[in-house]
């Protein structure tokens, strides 16, 4: 995932974050995993939408007024 990537996953959200936490996003879902057994896989899109909205909502919760949605 790059950059351009993200901003339009985040875009369909409806969602504005700061930088901080779109870096983070991107050097997590940004960059090939590996498994307990080495195979390297990349994230799918809705792996990556479904972690997302779980990191979102923990960001909302915890930077209520630094958060804003549309």
């Amino acid at each position: 995932m790059n950059k351009s990537k993200l901003r339009r996953i985040l875009a369909n959200t409806r969602a504005s974050i700061p930088e901080d936490l779109e870096k983070e996003l991107l050097e997590q879902y940004g960059n090939y995993v590996s498994d307990d057994e080495g195979h390297q896989f990349q994230y799918t899109e809705q792996d990556i939408h479904e972690q997302m909205r779980k990191k979102l909502r923990q960001y909302e919760k915890s930077h209520k007024a630094n958060f804003t949605t549309f």
